[in-house]
């Protein structure tokens, strides 16, 4: 995906700018969740005990978030942190062999994790909402298909997987009534549950990492 344009790149330079001023709220030890618009919309600041350091960027593909992995690692210093990046990579059309490139993206991003020692949580896209603004913009297929490569990468790898695209999946494989705004992005809904799973992934996590 390297040859398309990115439209993008002005408020990734914001995010930049705004993530740098938010980590000395954060400071070292704390929880950073790192992807796309998915993560840029979670509006919690803290998860359980930990504060949060909020890395998303608006429109960002696997290809483009991985140099960023390892310099956020280095800057922020988390103890824990969380990823979802894919859903960009899942356009409409999208060929398998684009597919093949992003997740070959996606494991030298999950090799950042391993080198820094840093356990990562790994969250899989959700589904797409039908009959929404964005639905025709990306391909069902695709997706699943994405999630279904991220589990095999992560398993074993990560320290956990909180797998939307099965939590918030319907019985034909399209996001539940309501889980989005607009097909693609979450409701409030939907990140209220996001939230509670995520709370009780980290907790369990860092029981792990504590032996309890």
């Amino acid at each position: 995906m390297t040859s398309q344009p990115n439209p993008f790149a002005p408020h990734w330079l914001i995010r930049d700018i705004v993530i740098s001023s938010h980590k000395p709220a954060v400071g070292p030890g704390g929880l950073l969740f790192i992807g796309d618009s998915l993560v840029e919309g979670f509006y919690w600041n803290r998860i359980g005990a930990l504060p949060l350091l909020n890395a998303g960027y608006s429109g960002i593909w696997t290809e483009a978030l991985e140099p960023r992995v390892p310099l956020l690692l280095q800057s922020a210093e988390p103890s824990i942190a969380m990823l979802l990046v894919g859903t960009n990579d899942a356009k409409k059309d999208c060929t398998d062999g684009a597919l093949d490139g992003a997740m070959e993206h996606f494991e030298r991003i999950v090799g950042h994790f391993s080198d820094a020692q840093v356990p990562v949580v790994v969250l899989t896209p959700p589904p797409i909402e039908q009959a929404k603004r964005l639905t025709s913009f990306y391909s069902l297929d695709a997706i699943a298909s994405l999630s279904r490569r991220i589990v095999q990468i992560a398993d074993g790898r990560v320290a956990d997987i909180v797998d939307l695209q099965r939590a918030f999946a319907d019985d034909n494989g399209t996001a539940r009534e309501g889980m989005t705004t607009d097909g693609i992005h979450l409701s409030a809904k939907a990140y209220r549950l996001l939230h509670d799973m995520l709370e009780t992934t980290i907790a369990a996590v860092t029981a792990r990492s504590e032996g309890r």
